[in-house]
């Protein structure tokens, strides 16, 4: 007779932050939400999709370094259908390339000029 722990598993089900990346995700696209809020009210316009994109991969960088600091490959080996911090980090990356993708080339020609510059 084989003898199991059946406490192991709901240990492991329960776990405190098994919802850490869900939770990191929506707390970095509400900061990603609301800076683009309040920059389209505070920034000329030319300066907001650049700001923004820059954010979401700043916040794509710090969560991919939680993400190599906690995570190990067993870790992840046990854990193939839930979502980990590398997939929250691939998803704002993936965000923040759209973002960019949205910047007309004009208007980084004018961000690129700045506003004093002389002939």
């Amino acid at each position: 007779m084989a003898i199991t722990h059946p406490a192991k598993d709901f240990a492991r089900r329960s776990a405190p932050g098994t919802h850490g990346p869900q939770i990191t995700f929506a707390v970095a696209i509400l900061i990603a939400f609301a800076v683009l809020a309040i920059s389209t009210t505070m920034l000329p316009s030319d300066f907001v999709f650049p700001f923004t994109s820059t954010l979401l991969f700043v916040l794509a960088g710090l969560v991919a370094l939680v993400a190599w600091s906690r995570e190990h490959p067993s870790e992840q080996a046990q854990a193939n259908d839930q979502v980990t911090y590398w997939d929250v980090a691939g998803a704002l990356t993936f965000i923040g390339i759209c973002a960019a993708a949205l910047i007309d080339s004009d208007q980084m020609v004018r961000l690129m000029e700045g506003t004093h510059r002389e002939n």
